[in-house]
């Protein structure tokens, strides 16, 4: 979720900066992820005022216009004309920036007429998609008034990763709550006060809740006499930065509202009610609705929708419809603010393969007791906003559920967090958190949990709390006094030393959850009858387990890359599940690279390749003690052919390595090369040695023989090599492959190897009938495996 910080600030008025403000509720267990700064590319735009609009000589679909700056007269040419004289504009003078250009505004000639600058376009200015019109300003703006500072676009954002237990955090007021605790400021919620009209709700629209399981309580509210037409710019700045598209006044006063309170509602166009009535029911079978993204849907039977008399007007807290939809000629609307039944959202959802942002929230779970705040403070805006009326005694059907009490003891406390803590200081937590406390006769705490915190649910949830606020940093470091045996089991012992060999190959450990999407099974070239899929996937978008563990680094690298990573190579250890059949589970070893292989100088100018696959392949499975494997070509997708290649040792095949083909890495939106390996973690743990072995350099000097054979095209360098060893045996001390040759004079299907081998005995400098002697034996090995001819030696 991105949070501008100044409407944090709104609610809690804190002077500290953004950097600090995001260290202090890291602390806290908030994790933000980035600061964004979206308006930095945002300078030297003020208001202007048109004074003259007249069409281009010499172009159609250009219009010139003279501008009020405050400070002068400013000549510039537009490309769209809904402005007129009187209207007031952003205008961008030469020198001046904005986001949506890398170089600063000039003056151009655009069909033989100057053109100082320009006048924008909301795009340009970086709130809002919209480039087909110029951006209106308030007509009081004095001109010369800086625009940034108009709309509230000087201030930091934060993008906040939000835990699937903490959907308090998915709103502004619940982000600011954690400030206040982390800062000590208090809390300043949302003025929820409305003004009332004599006239009641109940006398232009009714309620009817026929299933209360699904809908325990629906809040509406009516509007009468609004106009629609554009949300305050600065509302509309915080709405699209947060990722929500402008589009009207009383739309974007739900929105916001969401965005603030954590509240989803939804606006009706009231005269656009059959009966002027909303039916919260279930959808018959095969009920169909055209949702708001212009889709056709068929519902069934355990959806929950809401409809008026005789249709339905929407997917119960997922997305409205078309028949009642809010649009420019509405004038009346009906507010809905409802809790409902998180699974049965969540059913419809993943079902429907719809996720939005009231369906997200609705998911986690709302708070029961904010529709009617939130109704409230939506009808506040709106009147603020589109001039509307607000009619009297809302209707609210069902009722908010009884908050429910913990109790923490002390002294549990302290034994879990290893030092002294009082009752005392147990309140003054649940106090910093806006959460009431009293100390019972028995000592210990009891706190009364809002419905917001639907997490708090035992005595350790508050436990953590106290931790929490207190502060991580102060948790003390020892050594439980328990007496256990020492060691690992044999498979955490080797998946230990799996991931250090990998780190020893120069790569970095990932972590990844185990789902997959369709894209990711289509990557590795699976399809969905390849994999498991999740009855409950906590992520629409991906409903499956995954089947390899290359996708979830590849998504990996992909984020690395776009910010401004030169390169990165990660490995992940994890599980995978295939349906062959029945369910397998492996577990498997993977690892991906992309971007320069060596980005600074000296190095060669090159992206990481097949080599540097093969290159930390061999670092990890030496460091493993695993020899004498081989590799065969492999060619199947996603596999560039002929830059990759199967592990074998024996009858066991280990994994793959190579590059990924160019158009897989395309799909996955990767630029350049990807190379990449998947182990079998199993096969890796039979061959691997039990124990690490080392010895000195011997003393005595090498004898080195350059040997070339020649064998069929078919022949992996590697088949050779392992020959060598296995017939010089401990003489061998190293083989180094250092030409490979085919074509004249070489008969068609054979090539030529050639390897520099190294014979050394620890205790003694060989003699030559001692070198010769395990030439020859090479040789006839060699000749006997793969028919191998030495040419020389």
């Amino acid at each position: 979720m991105r949070i501008v910080v100044s409407w944090l600030r709104e609610l809690c008025p804190t002077d500290l900066p953004a950097d600090e403000i995001a260290e202090r509720i890291i602390a806290n267990g908030v994790h933000v992820e980035e600061i964004l700064r979206p308006w930095d590319g945002l300078s030297g735009v003020i208001a202007a005022r048109v004074v003259e609009k007249h069409a281009h000589p010499n172009a159609d679909r250009l219009t010139l216009a003279t501008l009020d700056t405050g400070g002068g007269a400013a000549h510039v040419a537009a490309g769209v004309a809904n402005w007129e004289v009187g209207d007031v504009v952003p205008y961008a003078p030469p020198g001046s920036r904005v986001p949506a250009l890398d170089q600063p505004l000039g003056v151009r000639t655009l069909k033989g007429e100057p053109s100082e600058g320009m006048i924008c376009s909301p795009h340009e200015l970086a709130i809002s998609d919209d480039h087909g019109a110029i951006l209106l300003l308030p007509p009081d703006t004095p001109p010369g008034t800086d625009v940034a500072a108009l709309i509230g676009l000087t201030d930091a954002v934060f993008d906040i990763e939000i835990e699937p237990n903490r959907p308090d955090l998915m709103s502004v007021l619940g982000v600011a709550r954690e400030v206040s605790a982390a800062t000590g400021v208090p809390l300043v919620p949302p003025d929820v006060s409305v003004t009332e009209s004599l006239e009641p709700c109940t006398s232009v629209a009714s309620v009817e809740v026929r299933d209360a399981q699904r809908c325990p309580r629906y809040v509406a509210r009516v509007i009468r006499d609004v106009r629609v037409r554009p949300a305050p710019l600065r509302a509309q700045a915080r709405l699209f930065v947060a990722g929500m598209r402008p589009i009207s006044n009383v739309v974007d006063a739900t929105n916001y509202v969401l965005l603030e309170l954590g509240q989803p509602l939804h606006p009706f166009d009231l005269r656009r009610l059959d009966g002027e009535a909303i039916v919260v029911r279930r959808a018959a079978e095969g009920e169909a609705i055209v949702t708001l993204d212009d889709v056709q849907r068929r519902l069934t039977a355990e959806d929950l929708v809401i409809a008026d008399r005789a249709k339905a007007v929407g997917i119960a807290g997922v997305m409205g419809a078309a028949p009642a939809e809010v649009d420019d000629a509405t004038t009346d609307v009906l507010l809905e603010s409802a809790y409902f039944e998180p699974a049965g959202i969540i059913r419809t959802s993943r079902r429907l393969k719809l996720s939005t942002e009231a369906s997200q929230r609705f998911e986690r779970g709302c708070d029961p007791e904010t529709p009617g705040p939130a109704a409230a403070r939506a009808a506040r805006l709106i009147a603020e906003w589109a001039g509307g009326r607000v009619l009297g005694s809302p209707i609210d059907v069902g009722s908010v559920p009884e908050r429910h009490r913990l109790s923490i003891r002390p002294s549990r406390a302290s034994f879990f967090l290893a030092e002294p803590v009082g009752a005392d200081e147990v309140r003054g937590v649940f106090d910093r958190l806006g959460m009431a406390s009293e100390q019972t006769d028995a000592g210990e705490v009891e706190v009364e949990v809002p419905g917001y915190r639907i997490d708090l649910r035992r005595e350790v949830d508050l436990i953590e709390e106290v931790a929490r606020i207190r502060g991580y940093a102060r948790l003390p470091s020892r050594v439980p006094c328990i007496a256990t045996a020492g060691g690992f089991d044999d498979t955490y012992a080797f998946r230990r030393r799996l991931r250090e060999a990998m780190l020893r190959g120069g790569l970095r450990e990932m972590v990844a959850l185990s789902f997959a999407s369709p894209g990711d099974l289509g990557l590795m070239g699976h399809d969905e009858d390849d994999a498991v899929r999740v009855a409950n996937p906590i992520d629409a978008e991906r409903g499956f387990l995954r089947t390899s563990l290359v996708p979830g680094l590849v998504r990996a690298l992909r984020l690395n890359l776009d910010r401004q990573r030169r390169s990165a190579a990660l490995f992940e250890v994890g599980h995978v599940f295939r349906v062959d059949g029945e369910l397998r589970e492996s577990e498997r070893a993977a690892f991906a690279m992309a971007g320069p292989a060596w980005p600074g100088y000296p190095g060669e100018r090159r992206e990481f390749d097949v080599f540097d696959a093969k290159g930390a392949l061999e670092a990890v499975l030496g460091a493993l003690g695993v020899d004498s494997w081989h590799v065969e070509p492999v060619d199947h997708w996603p596999l560039h052919p002929g830059r990759s290649a199967r592990v074998l040792l024996g009858d066991d095949e280990l994994g793959w390595f190579g590059e990924l083909h160019p158009r897989a890495a395309r799909d996955a939106d990767m630029a350049g090369r990807v190379a990449a390996a998947e182990l079998d973690v199993d096969a890796l743990r039979r061959h691997a040695s039990h124990a690490a072995s080392a010895a000195d350099v011997p003393r005595f000097p090498p004898a080195r023989r350059d040997l070339s054979f020649v064998v069929g095209d078919d022949v992996p360098a590697a088949r050779v090599a392992g020959l060598i060893g296995r017939a010089g045996g401990d003489l061998v001390d190293a083989v180094t492959l250092f030409d490979v040759f085919s074509g004249d004079p070489l008969p068609e299907g054979r090539k030529n190897l050639g390897f520099s081998v190294d014979f050394r005995a620890p205790d003694r400098t060989l003699t030559d009938a001692e070198v010769d002697a395990a030439v020859t034996a090479v040789r006839d090995l060699v000749a006997h495996e793969v028919g191998g001819e030495l040419r020389t030696g």
